[in-house]
């Protein structure tokens, strides 16, 4: 790229084409007087710049969601104080520039725009200026620098998957490669996180090195996530994240005695990512090169991939902060305006490559695409067929050779490459695939087991390997995971002396954020939540059990390295006598399996397993065992006497009919335990679910075998396909998310035999 410098100047850049104008620099012999902004730091200085403690003032102000906090301050440099609005939601950023203003939450730079004027103002790399950008530069004098556009290119590469897009591309890669490229001036575009598991993978095959940016926040991780519940900087060992931590706990230092401390610090960890180790030579993902010009030279390399429609031109919607109706008040582009701003900018761009490829894709492994309407308009000759090359990889070469078997013995049909293939590479390794699990060394290592440890283990111990030893099933929070949050959060406040469902609720809402289409989903539960506190407020007036402990963490030790806990929602209980009489309790917004046939095998353990742990911890003296319960809270209902009958308790309870009075006086008439009634002569009906004090100990007993059996598998690494099968249904593969992994045959199956009359059913 050819760039002419002026000296005394100011460069308004993107801090990407800042690296790349810096470079040129570098090798220039000439010294210049020159600085270098982007447009960001610009308004900082001409506009003012945010302090950063506004957002504790106004989170202390208002009550306000962090996130739309966040929004309204991004867009003050959008309002003009000196204009009355009609509309409320541009009054409201008016009074709120006004209020941090007047408390001094703003820095203004004085004497800055006059500095300006010294200056020769130049601006490159911005194509989606809004109105009041271009007035505060004009104010200034700026020189809008003009993109030197060519169109280079004829022809777009189109293919039926994103696998075949990324080999092709990969193939192409390699051909540079071997004729001296180096990886380092070669960039691929149009990248989302939707390529990155396809690109580390075939790029691998290829032997190509690829620096793709981590996009992982740092709160995915387990020590993160221990760090946020105790504040306790040991948890993080690794020293890089722990600086990371440190900073921020720095940077936060103002906000340490406020109640909402907890609340910025995770906002913060939340938008910190994990760090990605840069190759000295590697291919790099320079989604940017797009959208800015000039970021890549006449001597690299740029690969556009996925120029399907809704994705290149990037695509504005009506759905900001500032909807388009607010932005025609106030200086800002529509998404209408902006939109053909986009397509513009797009074509401009890319006619400043020099070499470049484009392709996109027909499908993927979760969805279909439709090319970019753009294509049609540029004229673009496209070119149908992926031209396979066997020269630089053999573990490809294997990997297409077994694509190309598959697609014979499934199908019957022969690849145009299958005589090639079969003629020149070994297949008998094909034919003699072994799915088994043939084992791995590791060392013993410190770890703890919960229920739901326990359940993938005794399903299938391949399951609980992949998920807890690899760690390869992400936990993705979704709607029903906030909404078992609030729930939860709620119902354990409801026992305090001061609860109030309002504040408890949004507190809860605070924690477990839900955007505009959850709200709208929320309210009816909102209401069904006030319903069950009631319920529940209600009926355990009739207990005996007035004591009472929320979301109870237990944990005891099973060996030298490995330790049980449990993390149980409720207990009620109360000390009589010399003894403590207690009962648990597990909310449910899903669904549950309920049975006491399996515990010998692993399965169904969780209420079982809590009565295991107070049993075995110090939580209670002389503990004496007066039921376990699951509560099921969003069952559909018809009418609002199906609504009570579905709150009531699902679990077993003590056949002493005394101690059984401790947790419901009226379990004789209208027991809220459902199932649980009296015959006439007195005695609990035989469908009452009841358990006898050797019946109790029999259920320990199972539990203590069951440990001992997963402390054997894990301690020895044996971590078997061996899914279960339960009265002819597969239990453990249905939801598993790695049954396309582990290619499981019938001959892997465990059949368990049901044990008929061991407990009431």
């Amino acid at each position: 790229m050819g760039f002419n410098f002026n000296d005394n100047s100011i460069y308004i850049v993107p801090n990407s084409l800042k690296m790349k104008l810096l470079d040129i620099l570098a090798n220039s012999n000439k010294i210049y007087n020159i600085t270098f902004i982007s447009l960001e730091e610009l308004e900082k200085h001409y506009f003012f710049d945010i302090k950063e403690d506004a957002l504790l003032y106004l989170l202390d102000k208002t009550n306000e969601n962090i996130d739309v906090l966040k929004l309204m301050l991004k867009s003050l440099y959008k309002i003009d104080i000196n204009k009355d609005y009609k509309e409320t939601k541009l009054n409201n950023l008016k009074s709120l520039y006004l209020d941090i203003k007047d408390n001094n939450y703003l820095i203004f730079d004085k004497g800055y725009k006059e500095y300006l004027l010294t200056k020769n103002i130049f601006i490159l790399g911005y194509s989606m200026l809004e109105p009041y950008q271009k007035e505060m530069l004009d104010s200034i004098n700026t020189n809008y620098l003009d993109i030197a556009s060519n169109l280079s290119f004829d022809t777009v590469y189109k293919y039926h998957s994103m696998k075949d897009e990324i080999i092709s591309t990969a193939l192409k890669i390699r051909e540079l490669n071997s004729k001296g490229i180096s990886y380092n001036k070669i960039f691929l575009a149009g990248v989302d996180n939707s390529y990155n598991y396809l690109l580390k993978t075939i790029f691998k095959m290829f032997d190509i090195p690829i620096y793709l940016k981590s996009t992982n926040k740092i709160t995915s991780l387990i020590s993160v996530k221990n760090y946020l519940k105790d504040k306790d900087i040991n948890y993080i060992k690794d020293i890089n994240i722990k600086s990371k931590i440190m900073k921020i706990e720095s940077d936060l230092s103002y906000a340490k005695n406020s109640k909402y401390y907890d609340i910025l610090l995770k906002d913060r960890l939340e938008n910190t990512t994990l760090d990605s180790i840069e190759l000295v030579e590697s291919v790099k993902v320079l989604n940017e090169a797009i959208e800015v010009p000039y970021l890549v030279s006449d001597d690299e390399y740029l690969f556009v991939l996925g120029f399907n429609q809704n994705y290149l031109p990037r695509i504005y919607k009506d759905e900001d902060y500032l909807s388009d109706s607010l932005k025609s008040k106030c200086n800002l582009n529509t998404s209408t305006i902006k939109n053909k701003l986009s397509k513009d900018s797009l074509v401009k761009v890319l006619g400043t490559i020099k070499n470049l490829t484009l392709s996109y894709k027909l499908t993927s492994l979760t969805g279909e695409y439709a090319k970019s309407s753009l294509l049609n308009e540029l004229n673009l000759k496209e070119v149908d067929s992926l031209n396979y090359s066997y020269n630089y990889s053999r573990e490809f070469n294997n990997y297409r050779t077994s694509s190309v078997l598959d697609t014979y013995y499934k199908y019957h049909e022969e690849d145009k490459d299958f005589t090639f293939l079969t003629t020149n590479i070994d297949t008998s390794k094909y034919t003699s695939f072994d799915h088994k699990f043939k084992g791995i060394n590791r060392p013993i290592t410190p770890y703890s087991l919960s229920y739901s440890n326990l359940d993938d283990l005794a399903k299938c111990p391949f399951k609980y390997y992949l998920k807890h030893i690899l760690k390869l099933d992400a936990f993705d929070e979704n709607f029903n995971t906030k909404i078992g949050n609030i729930f939860h959060s709620v119902l354990k406040d409801s026992y305090s002396d001061n609860f109030s469902f309002e504040d408890s609720l949004n507190k809860a809402l605070k924690d477990n954020p839900l955007d505009k289409r959850e709200n709208v989903l929320f309210k009816r539960l909102e209401t069904e939540l006030k319903e069950i506190v009631n319920y529940n407020k209600q009926v355990e007036k009739r207990s005996f059990l007035t004591e009472f402990y929320g979301e109870k963490r237990l944990e005891i030790p099973l060996s030298e390295h490995a330790t049980l806990k449990g993390f149980i929602d409720k207990i009620l209980f109360k000390p009589f006598h010399d003894k403590t009489y207690y009962a648990v309790f597990d909310y449910k917004t899903g669904s549950a399996t309920l049975n006491l046939d399996y515990l010998e095998d692993g399965l169904y353990l969780q209420l079982p397993l809590y009565i295991y742990l107070i049993n075995k911890s110090n939580l209670f003296d002389n503990p004496s065992f007066v039921g376990f319960f699951y509560q099921y809270l969003l069952k559909s209902y018809k009418d609002k006497e199906e609504q009570i009958k579905n709150l009531k308790l699902v679990g077993y309870t003590t056949d002493d009919k005394i101690i059984l009075s401790y947790l419901d006086e009226d379990y004789e008439t209208d027991s809220f335990v459902k199932g649980l009634s009296v015959k006439k002569d007195g005695e609990l009906s035989s469908r009452s679910k009841v358990l006898s004090d050797s019946e109790l100990e029999d259920i320990m007993n199972s539990i203590n075998k069951a440990l001992e059996k997963s402390l054997k598998i894990i301690d020895n690494n044996a971590f078997d396909i061996a899914p279960k099968i339960i009265n002819n249904k597969n239990v453990s593969c249905e939801f598993c998310p790695f049954k396309e992994v582990c290619f499981v045959s019938a001959s892997d199956y465990i059949y368990l035999e049901k044990k008929e009359g061991e407990y009431n059913a």
